[in-house]
């Protein structure tokens, strides 16, 4: 017999006065693309359990326990919204705001769900994740600043718009000053009845007030924050003063803070911290109920060119966003690295590295694995088969392997990686293959790859010293220690520079021959290329075991053709590589130079960061393509 709880019926946290589950919700009205009225009546009711979990990918009843929907309250919040507020800009300037159906649905979220002790406001911080030309300033910088000055209990509360730059958050401020400055009972509320437009400031004759502020944190300690807007998040260089607004609030009893912003690049941010607690709340995975994540976005693995991708990362497409605006867009950008990564970022909300990226992250994507097509391992047998191997995967030889829950969750985390490398390692073995081998200075990481051109597959193989591990973990927020743990990335030594016997450890096999190496398992590797410097102990000693090794031109002539035929098998679904997170990572950081003949080539010093096992896989290519005896002024391109 086994034992089930009841989950409490989601009805049951909707209260009214009325005892209704039903609310009442504006249905705006179009012709030809342009907003001409709105319905507010019964016909526009909906059930109010179904409409609060419209929020993509998170369900508000899941951490609801404790809390309570007041419906009575949501009345009063869009009685406001009708009733004060107007466009700020554009063409419906002057006319009454009539928020979106998914507009609504986060002011009822975010206004309405209360504490069954207090029956305070549940939600204390709210992030809005939406792409650009959603209408995000307006409908949740100056109306919701606008609510909370004038409705919100709090007495004397400070109210503040927080912007990377001044001149984002006056966007707001002149939002706020145009709807304040054309409604007479809001500006009659207000101290001179007037606002403060070169103090960026108004107040209420209650005391309560509302100022824009730099992004200088220093002079920001000793406020007392009731409301915080912070616009356009991706733009903060640091968390310094969303750290000291946030700190602020610890007096007030119900505050709140809203971010908005679209998509920053991928790399350590506040932006990309709040975005990942965002995610893992709205999954379930980190719990904390008086967060409310509000993401739109499409994933790197979505068609870019798809009407149904674009109307799946914009809330507003069709409505202030048209199909017609995303099909001149798409047209323009998609033989455009530069324009299409910006087209990623700011409209789908695709996290880019670079604004140049050499091959964008949805093209790489078409190297995954289809879960479909691989069996997958067990946590256990992926770990056994890792015991078999341990020059090859260094996170074998530790000795919390086995003992650590964590890398027993790093490793099943990429579950389906493992099943198909492991089924590819065995599959090949006997296959005709070229390595290419990346050795970067001495503190940084070491790479090898093996291309089978029958298969279009990549295999790779990366290496770093223990103390850049974590040191880069640690001061950049680079994952290191993540790879590492989950098998991805080697650890050479204790040290802070790369052992080169543990690599060739790993190429060649254990000196007592007790573990095989890479290349005595692949008996169809051809050859090994190596760049001219810095590999030289390691070209020699395979070159000693009886090894194909030569060296191969990392400039414009040698690299042009590898680069374009890596990239021309990324876009032809030519190629895979198993969605390794640590390769994927290093081809984000990718940016190419070209000299007058129209050759490419990686550049590593204006590449983001590390790039060590994408220019192992290009060599290993260049291998391929040119063998040894062909000379390498026949390689086409050479003047």
């Amino acid at each position: 017999m086994s034992l089930t709880l009841d989950k409490k019926p989601h009805s049951s946290y909707i209260r009214s006065a009325s005892r209704k589950k039903r609310m009442r919700i504006p249905k705006t009205e179009y012709r030809d693309g342009q907003l001409v009225g709105f319905q507010f009546d019964e016909s526009t009711e909906v059930n109010a359990v179904k409409f609060l979990q419209e929020i993509p990918g998170y369900d508000p009843f899941d951490q609801a326990e404790g809390y309570y929907f007041d419906i009575d309250e949501w009345n009063k919040v869009i009685a406001f919204i009708l009733n004060e507020c107007i466009y700020p800009e554009g063409s419906l300037t002057g006319k009454p705001f009539i928020p979106e159906r998914w507009q609504s649905c986060i002011y009822a979220n975010l206004f309405c769900w209360k504490s069954e002790k207090t029956n305070l406001r549940r939600f204390r911080e709210c992030f809005i994740y939406v792409p650009r030309k959603n209408g995000k300033t307006t409908a949740f910088g100056a109306i919701i600043t606008l609510i909370m000055f004038f409705t919100d209990k709090e007495q004397r509360s400070q109210n503040f718009c927080c912007a990377a730059d001044t001149d984002q958050a006056l966007v707001n401020f002149r939002h706020c000053q145009y709807i304040l400055e054309n409604n007479p009972r809001m500006l009659s509320r207000l101290r001179d009845q007037r606002v403060f437009r070169s103090q960026k400031s108004f107040e209420h004759v209650n005391g309560n007030m509302f100022k824009t502020l730099s992004s200088i944190a220093d002079t920001k300690h000793g406020l007392s924050p009731n409301f915080v807007y912070v616009d356009e998040v991706h733009a903060h260089s640091n968390s310094e003063l969303i750290d000291v607004m946030k700190t602020g609030t610890a007096s007030r009893r119900q505050p709140l803070i809203v971010y908005t912003t679209t998509a920053d690049y991928d790399k350590p941010s506040v932006c990309n911290s709040l975005h990942k607690k965002a995610k893992d709340i709205a999954k379930g995975i980190q719990w904390q109920p008086t967060f409310f994540p509000v993401i739109y976005e499409a994933e790197v693995t979505d068609d870019f060119e798809s009407p149904a991708v674009w109307r799946k990362a914009n809330p507003n497409y069709g409505m202030s966003i048209t199909e017609e605006y995303f099909s001149d867009m798409v047209a323009s950008v998609k033989h455009n690295p530069a324009e299409l990564n910006r087209f990623l970022r700011l409209h789908l909300n695709i996290r880019t590295k670079t604004e140049t990226a050499w091959i964008p992250p949805h093209v790489w994507a078409n190297g995954n694995p289809d879960p479909n097509e691989i069996r997958l391992l067990s946590t256990v047998q992926i770990m056994e088969w890792m015991s078999d191997h341990p020059n090859w995967h260094s996170i074998a030889a530790d000795s919390r392997f086995g003992q650590s829950t964590s890398i027993d969750v790093k490793i099943a985390s990429q579950q389906l990686y493992w099943s198909w490398y492991i089924k590819h390692v065995e599959m090949l073995a006997d296959e005709e293959c070229y390595g290419g081998f990346d050795n970067s200075k001495v503190e940084d990481i070491a790479s090898f790859s093996l291309w089978f051109p029958s298969y279009g597959i990549i295999l790779t193989w990366n290496w770093c010293p223990a103390e850049s591990i974590h040191r880069r973990a640690q001061e950049q927020g680079i994952p290191y220690d993540t790879w590492y743990e989950s098998g991805l990335l080697n650890s050479t030594s204790p040290k802070d520079t790369v052992d080169e016997q543990l690599i060739i450890d790993c190429l060649i096999g254990t000196k007592d021959n007790t573990y095989p190496g890479i290349l005595s398992h692949f008996r169809g590797c051809r050859e090994i290329c190596f760049d001219r410097f810095g590999s030289t102990h390691i070209y020699h000693t395979l070159r000693d075991y009886g090894y194909a090794a030569r060296v191969y031109p990392q400039n414009f002539t040698g690299m042009n053709e590898p680069c374009r035929r890596l990239e021309a098998m990324c876009i032809d679904k030519q190629i895979a590589h198993g969605g390794n997170p640590f390769l994927e990572w290093m081809v984000s950081n990718v940016m190419v130079v070209q000299d007058r003949d129209g050759k490419v080539r990686p550049d590593k010093y204006h590449s983001t960061n590390k790039i060590d096992g994408v220019v192992a896989t290009l060599t290993a290519i260049g291998s391929w393509l040119y063998p040894e005896n062909e000379t390498i002024s026949e390689i086409r391109g050479m003047k």
